[in-house]
């Protein structure tokens, strides 16, 4: 099994997971991030996904594309602010479609990639700094991995 089919079935069993999230309402927000020292409840982590899935799966396209270069820049940083302040606003049955959406579309992506793709050299805009990674980072850390990691911090929030 290659790499991306691992992806694609780490996405599967995700999008299973999403659909399979106890509408608990909003809650108390869980313990401090160690870097940011923000606190989240479950409005923020759905408001942070549904917009994350997108913006990352968008910035993927494009590097297939031709572009060299993914990151967030003010816009997008101001995107995401607003996304995981403004969550509790859209309601989580609006929230939780919108992430299932953004599942599809990272799944159809996986479906256009090949595994060479994953070679693929760009340059990683992040809070950070810049760094060059492979298509493989982004797909890892800002899409699947991510998104495991979020349904995990949903779990504890629950």
């Amino acid at each position: 099994m290659g790499e991306i089919e691992r992806y694609r079935k780490r996405a599967l069993v995700a999008t299973r997971q999403v659909g399979n999230l106890p509408r608990a309402g909003w809650g108390e927000p869980g313990p401090p991030d160690e870097q940011t020292g923000e606190r989240w409840d479950r409005s923020h982590v759905l408001g942070h996904m549904a917009e994350m899935l997108p913006f990352w799966t968008g910035q993927l396209r494009a590097a297939l594309g031709g572009a060299t270069s993914l990151g967030r820049d003010d816009a997008g940083n101001a995107q995401r602010r607003q996304a995981i302040a403004t969550g509790r606003d859209l309601g989580e049955e609006e929230l939780i479609a919108r992430i299932n959406a953004g599942l599809t579309g990272l799944l159809g992506l996986l479906a256009e990639l090949t595994e060479h793709d994953l070679d693929r050299k760009l340059t990683y805009h992040s809070a950070s700094g810049v760094r060059e990674v492979d298509l493989r980072y982004p797909l890892e850390e800002l899409l699947v991995g991510h998104v495991e990691a979020h349904l995990r911090q949903l779990s504890e929030l629950s």
